[in-house]
């Protein structure tokens, strides 16, 4: 049987169960999946920003900060299956070269700093942490195995 695949594009949150390979494509942004293989179901979002200026009621996955909570909740998780989620967090490559005094942060350092803090503080194991350096990032999850892979994008000459 060939497995349903999707693209989640930035900015997107997708949660699918068994059957279904979700995939997507990194630059600065930030690609976090939650793997719940005991019920055969995983995450993926696409997050652009680390952090919102204020609670934005939408449920799409522009923010690092709320996307995590976002997830944990449309899979359904409570605390008590924290244990039971791994974390595969991708990308957050350096895409530009910006002086760092035009801005508050690097963006997809700062992405890979606020997923990891949002994880490790609900005790969620991270099993794969892959910075994009400076370059893209392919990000692939299965939700019937709950494997994952990664891959780089080299930067064109």
């Amino acid at each position: 049987m060939e497995k349903v695949e999707h693209h989640v594009r930035i900015g997107q949150l997708l949660i699918v169960e068994d059957g279904t390979v979700l995939k997507t494509v990194l630059g600065s942004c930030v690609g976090i999946a939650l793997l719940w293989k005991k019920r055969g179901k995983c995450a993926l979002a696409h997050c652009l920003l680390p952090l919102a200026d204020s609670f934005k009621a939408d449920a799409d996955a522009r923010y690092v900060d709320q996307t995590i909570p976002r997830m944990i909740e449309r899979l359904g998780a409570t605390s008590a299956d924290f244990p039971d989620l791994e974390a595969v967090v991708a990308g957050g490559g350096k895409m530009i070269s910006v002086e760092k005094a035009y801005s508050k942060y690097v963006v997809g350092d700062e992405n890979l700093r606020v997923a990891r803090q949002m994880l490790e503080s609900r005790g969620i194991r991270i099993v794969a942490f892959v910075p994009g350096g400076e370059q893209g990032t392919k990000l692939r999850v299965d939700a019937s195995s709950g494997e994952y892979h990664i891959e780089s994008i080299p930067r064109a000459a």
